[in-house]
């Protein structure tokens, strides 16, 4: 009777231990997984599309031309800011020293008419006959970068000869010098894009320099805004995009010699693999992964087959 006693406490003692050792191991199991799975970053794949920009420096020129003041007095401006002109339509009135706009001594102003069609601006920089298309095909490119802006002061009086203002003409294309780091893949006649201020724009290379490094680009068409500013940062588009899913760079990972991304898929996180078609710094395009599906932004070996046990963004 002692004998039986004896053997059926340790077959209890046998399956109370293995009993604790299976609670334990789940126990570590769970913990393992939701330590593994707790700091995971969920976000959903979007359409979207990888841009190639380049940052450059373009400067501008148009084909201008300074109207001198034909008298001395106070000007009366006709129109707005960069208004276009037909030939021989009046943009200004000067009014003798002591006269006053509007009264009886209009038969004495002197009226100003614009020697050809265009665009009107007051502001003139001194830079109207040196930076003009014509000089960006012929001369030294060096010496007329080097050349200064040197605005006119508004008065309230003007001399006579003195710059009264400028026509600009709108109906030819805007040229630029673009500073590149290499001309090595340019070539003249090659048709390339910009993107300025959020519109594309075409333009053709029309000249390579060496020194300073850069290209001339004839656009096609009149650039607004590069008559007052004739230095900006433009974005040059060095290829095209690629269109697709868009996921975070930091999400790619690699098994064995398989590039991929981990995914949720039933509940469970899966390695789906995929074909990188584009990047940039920080994102990149690639095909075969549906959009919407949430994808592990910051994956770690052993995830695979883990249940899901993390907030999924919609």
């Amino acid at each position: 009777m002692k004998k039986k006693s004896k053997h059926t406490m340790a077959k209890r003692l046998l399956w109370g231990g293995l009993l604790m050792t299976l609670i334990v191991c789940s126990l570590g199991w769970v913990y393992r997984a939701n330590w593994m799975t707790g700091s995971l970053e969920i976000e959903p794949a979007q359409m979207g599309s990888i841009d190639h920009y380049v940052s450059v420096k373009a400067i501008f020129a148009n084909e201008e031309h300074v109207i001198p003041s034909p008298a001395s007095g106070k000007v009366e401006f006709l129109g707005k800011e960069g208004q276009r002109f037909r030939r021989g339509e009046i943009v200004a009135q000067i009014y003798p020293e002591g006269a006053a706009p509007g009264t009886n001594s209009n038969q004495q102003s002197v009226k100003v008419s614009i020697p050809k069609g265009g665009l009107f601006f007051q502001k003139v920089d001194g830079l109207e006959s040196v930076l003009t298309p014509q000089s960006l095909m012929e001369m030294d490119l060096a010496k007329i970068l080097e050349q200064q802006e040197n605005p006119q002061t508004k008065a309230d009086l003007i001399q006579a000869g003195a710059p009264l203002g400028k026509v600009v003409n709108n109906l030819i294309p805007t040229e630029a010098f673009v500073e590149v780091q290499t001309t090595e893949d340019l070539s003249v006649g090659k048709t390339i894009k910009f993107n300025v201020e959020g519109q594309i724009l075409s333009g053709k290379i029309m000249r390579k320099s060496n020194t300073p490094q850069g290209i001339v680009v004839r656009f096609n068409q009149y650039l607004e805004g590069t008559v007052n500013e004739r230095m900006q940062e433009v974005n040059w588009i060095a290829r095209p995009s690629e269109n697709g899913v868009i996921i975070s760079k930091n999400a790619l990972f690699t098994k064995g010699e398989e590039m991929g991304v981990y995914v949720v898929q039933e509940g469970i996180f899966q390695f789906h693999k995929v074909k990188v078609l584009g990047e940039n710094d920080a994102s990149v395009c690639v095909e075969n992964l549906p959009q919407g599906i949430p994808v592990v932004q910051n994956p770690r070996s052993g995830i695979e087959g883990l249940t899901a046990n993390v907030k999924i963004p919609s």
